[in-house]
């Protein structure tokens, strides 16, 4: 059997808290396969159903590839794309005044955790104490 790639790739899996070893073997240059790292002191190999699928994260025709507004009302799921810079200059238009105002007012909760340390900076610098996230789910 040929092999499956020509280069593999150490790394950590960032699809929950655990932050297992997982290697990513790439064919010329782009990946095709994640398996886990059994020399990582965390999952010695072992991968979640999450991890091993990591690459529908990127491969997935449901994957999101450029902002998208809302044209309709709630649930009617009626999108249009817009530009990067017109994506930020809404969120500014809609933060700027609760920033203005108190910025303590503005909370954040990650859906997955392993945004957290950037949800944590983020917050900091635009001046709030409240952020979260869920716990890992995860147990490998």
């Amino acid at each position: 059997m040929p092999p499956v790639a020509d280069e593999i790739v150490t790394t950590t899996c960032y699809m929950c808290a655990c932050r297992c070893g997982i290697r990513v073997h790439k064919k010329d240059g782009k990946p095709v396969y994640i398996d886990g790292n059994r020399d990582h002191p965390v999952n010695k190999g072992v991968l979640c159903g999450k991890g091993a699928a990591g690459l529908m994260n990127h491969r997935s025709p449901a994957r999101l590839t450029t902002p998208l507004k809302r044209v309709g009302a709630r649930g009617e799921n009626a999108f249009e794309p817009i530009s990067w810079d017109e994506a930020i200059d809404l969120a500014v238009s809609w933060l700027k005044p609760i920033r203005d105002d108190d910025p303590r007012k503005l909370a954040l909760f990650t859906g997955r955790d392993q945004s957290q340390a950037f949800t944590g900076w983020w917050a900091a610098q635009f001046g709030t104490p409240n952020y979260a996230a869920h716990g890992g789910f995860c147990s490998v």
